[in-house]
């Protein structure tokens, strides 16, 4: 008697028998590509040719595709398998065994699923996912916020400032006690930026208190106001406070306020990429934490931009050192600054550092 079967190796088990399609076809879910509501079909597979016919009335009449040209992806586990239509429509079909039938009449595996099936592939992919994102994290995001910037009108910095202004004085604020100094200084400011720039836009230049005292900071909106609040007016000269609003005016003429909100919905956008829906609270953490790096390199160009302003408005070199001094004993009256990494500012250190024009180092 001759076997005409041929032998298998030993380390390789027996293809199982394919299972006998039910003659009315293998129910599967359709999308015709234009609505999210998935169809219930059958289908029969009468090589080559696919045929879909309606769960709801099999005798109507069947859509036929050659094998040819469906696109047959890869089941991942128990889920099911992707089969894409010429016509733009796609079948889910839970029969692995038509799945695979399919596949192999469309000619097996697409490159794409041969490259997710490719360890070397996948590694090759994360790692370069891996370095795209920390490119992005570290200056893509500013660049990105730098080039969007000039598409944006100035007046959505505006509105973004009045805003602000409106919840910020309405809540947190109270009237200041040195409003006569204020007006006066204002006008010495103005007289000041107009001859460091002709183009400047005159930011108004307030005092205010907090509610719960008099405050020691000072600060700009994106609308172009800069507030001085009455702990830093009474602490400083007014030429020390010059230099204060030289640096505030520098982060309005760059719109630091507009860039800075660019460039954070990009950090989040990457962030939720990275993590997925892993964590929302550890995709915003990690934006905000690089976000306070770009803050600090724009607090950066402000000092710098405060340097040409002092140089311009002929103010004395030692009153930089003078302002970061002053500054540097209240965080030290308050316990001390945060560590580097979790602040939006430069360690007060490194701007006393900084020399002002025409100073010696």
């Amino acid at each position: 008697m001759v076997n005409d079967t041929l032998p298998l190796p030993h380390d390789m088990p027996a293809p199982e028998p394919a299972a006998p399609m039910p003659a009315a076809g293998v129910p599967a879910r359709a999308f015709d590509g234009r609505s999210t509501r998935p169809q219930a079909v059958l289908l029969r597979f009468e090589a080559p040719t696919l045929l879909v016919l309606e769960a709801s009335d099999p005798s109507a009449p069947a859509r036929s595709y050659p094998a040819a040209q469906l696109r047959v992806g890869e089941a991942i586990g128990a889920a099911a398998c992707p089969v894409r239509l010429p016509d733009g429509g796609t079948l889910w079909v839970d029969d692995t065994a038509l799945a695979r039938a399919l596949r192999q009449a469309a000619g097996g595996v697409g490159p794409v699923a041969r490259a997710i099936g490719s360890w070397p592939a996948v590694l090759v992919a994360v790692l370069l996912l891996v370095a795209l994102l920390g490119w992005f994290s570290h200056s893509g995001a500013g660049q990105m916020a730098r080039a969007a910037l000039p598409l944006v009108p100035e007046r959505v910095d505006r509105e973004i400032g009045n805003r602000a202004w409106a919840s910020i004085d309405g809540q947190w604020l109270r009237p200041s006690r040195h409003t006569d100094r204020c007006r006066a200084l204002a006008e010495r400011f103005d007289r000041a930026a107009v001859a460091f720039d002709a183009r400047n836009q005159l930011p108004l230049v307030l005092c205010r208190r907090t509610a719960e005292g008099a405050g020691f900071n000072a600060f700009a909106l994106p609308n172009g106001q800069i507030v001085l609040l009455d702990g830093l007016v009474e602490a400083l000269t007014d030429d020390q406070l010059m230099v204060v609003l030289g640096h505030e005016l520098a982060h309005v003429r760059e719109r630091h306020g507009m860039q800075a909100l660019l460039r954070q919905m990009g950090l989040l956008a990457v962030a939720g990429v990275a993590l997925g829906d892993f964590s929302t609270i550890a995709a915003a953490s990690m934006a905000g934490l690089q976000g306070l790096s770009y803050s600090r390199d724009a607090e950066r160009e402000a000092d710098a931009g405060a340097l040409r302003f002092m140089a311009s408005a002929g103010l004395p070199p030692r009153l930089w050192a003078e302002v970061w001094q002053r500054f540097a004993q209240e965080e030290a009256r308050g316990g001390g600054g945060l560590p580097p990494w979790a602040s939006s500012h430069p360690p007060t250190e490194e701007r006393q550092r900084l020399v002002a024009p025409g100073a010696k180092p």
